[in-house]
């Protein structure tokens, strides 16, 4: 039996993109090929924050619906960490309450040139260990994470790894 999993994120999960009132597909295609091996709701798009994939996530009966949820959040709150903290582990609590195993994915490795994006990735960073959840990291690092990713097809079979 497929796994089912959530997705929820902005730019890296978004496989479709609405451009100058055209839908046009997005370069990275990493749900339309995570589909290939499990069922794949994904929820991301331009712009969503934690607050919103929150409240996505308490109105389905997610117990029921998900084994996992890929979260890559933070893109979208770049000027509120304290914020971003306390969702990103409302989510997380919440997903775990219902037995749901959350995987945390970090910032796209390009935005890390700006300070506030290294203040949310940093949060990402510390709520992986502190909550021992299997985290993927888009670049190089020596912090403590299940998963570094490369190059982009790196993300996918980082994915279907830990899932």
């Amino acid at each position: 039996m497929r796994k089912n999993i959530a997705v929820f994120g902005g730019s890296l999960f978004q496989d479709i993109k609405l451009d100058k009132g055209k839908f046009l597909p997005t370069k990275k295609q990493s749900t339309i090929v995570l589909s290939k091996a499990y069922n794949i709701d994904n929820f991301s798009l331009e712009g969503m924050t934690s607050v919103r994939a929150l409240q996505i996530l308490k109105a389905l009966p997610i117990q029921q619906l998900y084994d996992d949820c890929i979260l890559a959040l933070g893109e979208a709150e770049l000027s509120d960490e304290t914020s971003f903290r306390h969702n990103l582990m409302e989510i997380i609590e919440y997903l775990q309450e219902n037995q749901v195993r959350p995987l945390l994915v970090s910032l796209p490795n390009e935005l890390l040139s700006d300070v506030k994006a290294l203040r949310i990735q940093e949060t990402i960073d510390n709520i992986a260990v502190e909550k021992n959840i299997d985290y993927i990291y888009e670049g190089n690092t020596d912090k403590t994470v299940s998963y570094i990713v490369l190059e982009e097809e790196d993300m996918n079979k980082a994915i279907l790894s830990l899932c």
